[in-house]
């Protein structure tokens, strides 16, 4: 694995910690606007989307799933038009009409956030056929969840893409593992199974070592960019405590970066996924104790990240409604 530099793992820490702060203000909002309904929340996922979305270039395109809030601020969409279309507010990056599982944003290169089991899946492939065949260059990425391999289209999809030779990069989130709650019906042993058989590349890295996804992601983006051909990478996780809220509460509590060099602090009920399984502690940690920053600088960038996120509430809340007027703008028919 080459080391990476010091400035990279850095941005990956602030990068990652933004993710979990605008998870945190979604649960505020929440708690503050009833008519928000159901979150899937990115907590405990910043460890893949923060590295892989950091390595993706402007002429790349990404497909996201209702699990999508942390691949968009991890590509670097304006954090409060992300939260105002949560709210449902005109200032929203869809209006206020695609709401938490349907929000994109085509100008940082997201093709579609799909909330079907597979969307994602099957969207990628085709924006990889476009990318070849426009001869444009870049790279399609398909982010999704191991129940997605339950699904008909992701047996097409990648048949299909392995047929073709598209550049397309699989990531799969597998934070289905044992003592978890179990989503996937698969009957194979490794979900990694079903891509080797078709003729494609496979990758397994643990899904909270935010380094070693990076740097499985770079090479498998490297060769995707020289062969043309995809790449499937698992990314192993500790699924989050609280998943599976009807409505997104502080199960783990508000993150305390503190953490990252005081275990004293680590405490609760689920002190172990804290201690163990939460990626942005654990990066924290890493560089911590290979002095690639100071106790200082970690807090330093925490309040600065704070005070985006400050900012990006304050600009939803401010955000109206949009007119009744504007029920069927964009409507097909």
């Amino acid at each position: 694995m080459t080391a990476l530099a010091k400035a990279t793992r850095v941005a990956l820490l602030e990068r990652m910690l933004l993710m979990r702060r605008f998870e945190e203000e979604v649960i505020n909002a929440a708690a503050a606007h009833k008519y928000i309904g159901r979150n899937h929340l990115y907590i405990g996922h910043e460890g893949v989307g923060g590295p892989v979305m950091l390595l993706l270039g402007e002429r790349d395109i990404t497909h996201s799933t209702h699990r999508n809030h942390g691949h968009m601020i991890g590509r670097g969409v304006d954090p409060g038009k992300a939260l105002a279309e949560i709210m449902g507010r005109e200032g929203g990056l869809c209006g206020g009409k695609g709401g938490t599982w349907h929000m994109t944003d085509p100008g940082k290169g997201f093709g579609s956030t799909s909330a079907m089991v597979g969307g994602s899946i099957g969207m990628a492939v085709g924006g990889g056929f476009a990318r070849k065949h426009q001869g444009k260059g870049g790279v399609s990425v398909a982010l999704f969840g191991d129940g997605v391999l339950d699904e008909g289209i992701s047996y097409e999809a990648l048949n299909y893409c392995s047929k073709f030779s598209l550049p397309v990069l699989f990531v799969c989130e597998n934070n289905s593992q044992e003592g978890a709650h179990i989503t996937s019906m698969l009957a194979a042993k490794r979900l990694t199974d079903v891509p080797a058989s078709l003729d494609i590349e496979t990758h397994v890295v643990d899904g909270a070592d935010a380094e070693a996804v990076h740097a499985v992601a770079a090479a498998a983006l490297a060769k995707i960019r020289v062969e043309g051909k995809p790449v499937f990478i698992e990314a192993r996780l500790a699924r989050w405590p609280g998943s599976h809220q009807m409505r997104p509460e502080f199960t783990t509590g508000v993150t305390d970066i503190a953490q990252a060099w005081d275990d004293a602090r680590v405490a609760g009920d689920h002190a172990a996924w804290i201690r163990d399984h939460d990626p942005v502690r654990l990066h924290a940690r890493k560089l911590l104790a290979e002095n690639a920053i100071t106790r200082e600088e970690a807090l330093a960038i925490d309040a600065r990240v704070k005070q985006q996120m400050a900012a990006a509430r304050a600009f939803a809340d401010a955000s109206p409604f949009p007119p009744a007027s504007a029920a069927l703008d964009n409507v097909f028919a």
